[in-house]
């Protein structure tokens, strides 16, 4: 007798008793193998422009292995030149690549290519989701400040629906309740505004006067928070950084806080927990809601070399750094939060612009 399956029957039959006539009852199959980049951190490296040599690198903070390359090893072909930043949607990773003027579309599980976006870009910057539809802000010719435009695209086909002519220099952008909000830097130049887009006529319904050179745009309820740099040194007229609270009601500035002197430029803006996070260089400074700006820096990160990055989560700081000649591999470096201790260091690619969490 074969004992074996003699036990697989007895095994079947108990199994097939203890499930009572009114229940459901069934086998719980072991756990699917999870998907190669299904938990952990992509990390965006810029590359050299020109060189074609963009990349994304993938950490798994578990095993503290770094995988380098990812895009190019599960596609077999090269991402592109000059990576600027990546959108995650769903299951879908959107990678903007601002000199090829292409989008690369991949399942962010898999990274394997789902398509790619190789028209109606000229200068691709950033990306937000807003139905289903995909807004992407363009500089256009950045010698002309006349030919910027926000490119929409229907996310069934990626086909372009609408090409929206903006002000000059349209960089990070938001989706919130039927609005697009665009934070207007300058391009070559300098601004200072936020443009909101009716998503259901896709028009500019109004701009938003804010600091020079808005940076960093954060949703806080039925605010939007929005952190400006300033004009540089080498402007005409230097000015000082400054942070805007404006309502997503009325899309109006409800109050405006600027930095003391006209040489802190900050940048960076992100959100932890309850606490925001913003740089100015090297240094960390912390900020919460509804409350004054801070008189100095929380900690400094004093291992990196040239700040390109800046992320948080779960208490942690993510800080990208290119290295100091920005032709070698970079690194990112982990601090916590709460009192600048550095806890992981990890090795990226060339230029590492981002840090984004799957």
């Amino acid at each position: 007798m074969n004992f074996k399956h003699y036990f697989g029957l007895l095994a079947l039959i108990f199994l097939l008793n203890s499930c009572s006539d009114d229940e459901d009852c069934c086998v719980i199959p072991p756990d699917e193998e999870k998907e190669a980049f299904e938990d952990g951190i992509f990390v965006l490296n810029e590359g050299n422009f020109g060189s074609g040599n963009s990349s994304v690198s993938f950490i798994d903070e578990e095993t503290g292995e770094v995988q380098s390359q990812i895009f190019n090893s599960v596609n077999g072909t090269s991402l592109g030149d000059t990576a600027q930043s990546i959108y995650l949607s769903e299951e879908l990773a959107f990678i903007i690549l601002n000199v090829s003027n292409t989008i690369e579309i991949v399942d962010r599980n898999t990274f394997e290519t789902i398509g790619r976006i190789s028209g109606n870009l000229q200068n691709p910057r950033f990306a937000t989701v807003s139905g289903n539809s995909l807004y992407v802000s363009n500089w256009g010719d950045a010698t002309n400040p006349d030919d910027d435009y926000i490119a929409v695209f229907d996310l069934n086909d990626y086909s372009l629906t609408s090409s929206i002519a903006v002000a000059e220099g349209p960089e990070k952008i938001v989706a919130n309740n039927g609005s697009v909000y665009t934070a207007h830097k300058g391009g070559y130049n300098f601004n200072d505004i936020i443009s909101v887009i009716n998503t259901s006529t896709n028009e500019v319904s109004t701009e938003i006067e804010v600091g020079d050179v808005p940076t960093s745009m954060i949703v806080d309820g039925s605010n939007l928070i929005v952190l400006s740099a300033g004009k540089p040194s080498y402007a005409d007229v230097e000015t000082a950084g400054s942070l805007s609270v404006v309502d997503l009601n009325m899309n109006t500035v409800l109050s405006t806080a600027e930095f003391p002197t006209s040489s802190i430029h900050p940048g960076d803006l992100i959100k932890s927990d309850e606490s925001y996070y913003f740089t100015v260089g090297k240094a960390v400074y912390e900020y919460q809601s509804g409350g004054d700006l801070p008189s100095g820096p929380k900690f400094r990160m004093e291992e990196v070399a040239s700040l390109y990055g800046f992320n948080a989560k779960d208490g942690m700081l993510y800080a990208a750094s290119a290295n100091a000649s920005f032709t070698g591999n970079g690194q990112v470096f982990v601090y916590d939060a709460s009192n600048g201790s550095l806890l992981n260091t990890y090795e990226a690619g060339i230029n590492p612009n981002g840090v984004y969490f799957n």
